[in-house]
């Protein structure tokens, strides 16, 4: 008996100490810009963080702190920002200033502009004009990278057809099928490369040494794919089983907080799952930001205690949603759930989810749609219902 008791007080203090980070988290998303919709105009000055989404975004807006932007089709002009994070189909950057930039795309286009430190991006295709400085390193990867820019710092740079045509003060890192070195490239450290077929213009100046890459040695694909499939089943299996179960818990036991996230996924899914997009993608970001300063630790560290403690009060509100669905369409019931329906109901919806889950593909789908829509309810309603009696 002392030692149940003990777990029990255990595991009293974690949901206590879980409702307290989350309204930190409340509290830290009162200061932050946010804005949704189909067609989204982001122009204003901002003097904290902002966060945009839209299927058409444009973004002109000014902010001393970060922006972060997500879309169908992103087109940011006249922007300025210390960090600036888009993802979208397209992209297209235009008469920008930041002090980094990281994007992932389609299609990105950088035009003109300036960033005064690192650029990091990723798409299909990446076209770097001679308008856009860089003025410290550049990371790109894409099916078809195109480089005219001048880089300050390191450049590393993998791609299908990876063109260079410019100035970079560091080393030059290439992987690609087909690699072109241009007449007006100048290298100011080491040129490393790998790549099918490399040309290299006999005006391109390279400082420093040509190095080729070794290709990298492939392990034994068929017993690591057998070692590696039972390991991550095994662990799938115990993780999928353990978050049934802590589900089970937080609905008994947070039944203010189940009830509110559960009513706002009925009431606007669209809206929640949004919100929950905008936080599993930017909380990552943000995090890794943070770190890269030392002022900015304790706030990384405080931002990413939340979001580990919101994460099964997120799968717990969707699988508790799911369950009291299943509750009224199956059992007719109305009004609130009693302590016996609510562990009934959540313990079925757990069940199924934990079957579907088992699923190749179509289960990591399935998780990934319950944590983003489950975020985005208990984020937005956490801190309210928390307030009030369970």
């Amino acid at each position: 008996m002392a030692l149940s008791h003990r777990f029990t007080h255990r595991l009293l203090f974690m949901i206590v100490l879980a409702a307290i980070l989350l309204f930190a988290a409340g509290a830290l998303m009162a200061q932050i810009e946010t804005r949704t919709g189909d067609h989204v105009d982001a122009n204003d000055v901002f003097p904290d963080m902002a966060f945009f989404a839209g299927g058409n975004l444009n973004v002109t807006a000014k902010s001393s702190d970060d922006i972060f932007a997500v879309g169908g089709d992103v087109t940011i002009n006249e922007a300025q920002a210390d960090h600036m994070i888009a993802a979208g189909g397209d992209i297209v950057i235009t008469d920008v200033a930041f002090h980094d930039l990281i994007a992932a795309g389609g299609d990105i286009d950088f035009i003109s502009g300036t960033v005064t430190d690192d650029l990091v991006a990723a798409g299909g295709d990446l076209n770097v004009q001679a308008d856009f400085n860089i003025g410290g390193s550049a990371v790109l990867s894409g099916g078809d990278v195109d480089i005219n820019a001048a880089v300050g710092g390191e450049l590393r740079a993998a791609a299908g057809d990876l063109r260079l045509n410019a100035s970079v003060e560091g080393d030059a890192h290439l992987v690609g099928d087909k690699i072109v070195i241009g007449p007006e490239t100048r290298i100011g450290g080491d040129l490393r490369h790998r790549a099918e077929k490399i040309d290299i213009s006999p005006d391109a100046v390279i400082t420093g040494e040509i190095i080729e890459l070794e290709s990298p040695t492939r392990p034994d694909m068929e017993k690591w794919g057998i070692a590696a499939a039972a390991t991550i089943a095994v662990f799938a299996l115990a993780f999928l089983i353990g978050m049934s179960l802590l589900v089970v818990i937080v609905a008994l036991t947070l039944p203010s907080l189940m009830n509110s996230a559960a009513a706002m996924i009925g009431e606007k899914p669209l809206s929640t799952l949004g919100v929950g997009f905008l936080i599993v993608a930017a909380a990552p970001a943000i995090i890794a930001l943070l770190f890269a300063t030392v002022l900015g630790v304790p706030l990384a560290m405080l931002i990413g205690v939340i979001y580990l403690a919101a994460a099964p009060l997120a799968i717990a509100a969707f699988v508790y949603f799911i369950g009291m669905q299943g509750r009224r369409a199956i059992a007719g019931g109305r009004g609130d759930p009693g302590i016996g329906a609510r562990i009934a109901w959540s313990a079925l919806a757990a069940g199924a989810l934990v079957i579907v889950g088992l699923i190749p593909f179509l289960g990591a789908l399935v998780w990934l749609f319950a944590y983003v829509l489950g975020m985005g309810a208990v984020m937005t309603r956490g801190g309210k219902a928390l307030a009030l009696k369970a």
